[in-house]
């Protein structure tokens, strides 16, 4: 089984928007760079959130194995 994507966890959970999404894939795709990163650093999600949400994505990686 495929890896969450954390920003689609993030986007089905009401965090964050499709727009704001979008613009941080396109960050991501220019720079490069962490998704979670990207997202704190564009001032869209706080620090607590990312560490909240890739908690839950690695529960999730390891109930999937």
């Amino acid at each position: 089984m495929a890896k969450p994507l954390l920003g689609e966890m993030l986007l089905e959970d009401g965090e964050i928007s499709r727009e704001q999404l979008d613009k941080a894939l396109e960050v991501q795709k220019k720079e490069g760079g962490l998704m979670g990163i990207i997202l704190v650093n564009l001032g869209f999600i706080p620090e607590k959130t990312l560490v909240k949400y890739l908690a839950l994505q690695a529960e999730r990686v390891v109930k999937s194995e």
